[in-house]
């Protein structure tokens, strides 16, 4: 415990899966959590919860696909917390045609605009406005949710991946521009996670086809990509700025023909 003591934390798409998480996380390691998420009913059973666990949180309904809401939430943080110390830019376009979207001779143009604005122009535009707050302390941590789609070609999901390697390169953009005044940026490259969305669309013999492509005995939980984040977020991760930190239970560390020789073998 402790190891985010005294800080104040902002994390969007906070209400459920790899952001509820990481809002507990937080504040168990005695940060002060700032729980926006689209939907306010559940970034406010996430606050209640912190709070009934002794922690201190604030609920904001946010839709970081508003500059005037992202805008809105740093400005309640600051105002009610004198600070921001730590920014985790979480959300995610929810749309479910982004699952559906299979398709690459009907590249859905709209799709692909709301990936852009909701996945990459929301987390940049909450760092601009958080930015001059850290700066005035020089300190921060600012942590991206990427995703291991980032960083490989795809047979569906045309947009999100593309999403996704954009923030990247602000991930690293934002480090060099700005960690000489002390400011940090890192991503965090999620695999296969168990979240409520991940359960929603994929049946049981897509988990068990994901998990043959694991080096881990199990698919991964929120909680494993909360672990990361606290980490990156505290001052134990003081010399880490511009990594892209893939929490993926080793899929991207083997060959494409590992699951194959492993069974046959």
């Amino acid at each position: 415990m402790n190891r985010l003591n005294g800080k104040v934390a902002v994390i969007t798409g906070a209400g459920s899966g790899i952001g509820r998480a990481s809002a507990v996380a937080f504040a168990h390691e005695g940060a002060k959590v700032v729980v926006s998420d689209l939907y306010l009913d559940s970034a406010e059973i996430v606050a209640r919860d912190i709070q009934k666990a002794g922690g201190t949180a604030l609920a904001l309904k946010v839709d970081v696909g508003k500059e005037e809401d992202i805008k809105r939430m740093i400005d309640t943080t600051v105002d009610t917390y004198a600070g921001i110390d730590i920014l985790f830019n979480n959300a995610v376009n929810k749309n479910p045609d982004t699952i559906r979207d299979v398709d690459f001779l009907n590249f859905n143009e709209d799709l692909f605009h709301n990936n852009m604005r909701v996945n990459v122009l929301g987390g940049v535009l909450a760092c601009k406005h958080a930015l001059p707050h850290m700066l005035e302390r020089s300190n921060g941590s600012i942590l991206f949710t990427s995703s291991t789609s980032s960083i490989a070609g795809e047979v569906a999901q045309f947009s999100y991946g593309a999403s996704k390697a954009a923030l990247n390169w602000y991930v690293q953009t934002l480090a060099a521009t700005f960690g000489k005044r002390g400011i940090r940026c890192n991503g965090i490259l999620p695999g296969v996670i168990r979240t409520p969305a991940m359960e929603g669309w994929a049946n049981e013999k897509m988990k068990e086809a994901f998990l043959e492509l694991q080096n881990s005995p199990r698919l991964g939980q929120p909680e494993d990509i909360a672990k990361m984040a606290v980490y990156l977020a505290s001052d134990e991760s003081c010399y880490v700025n511009g990594a892209l930190m893939r929490v993926d239970g080793g899929m991207s560390c083997a060959t494409p023909m590992v699951p194959v020789v492993r069974t046959y073998l």
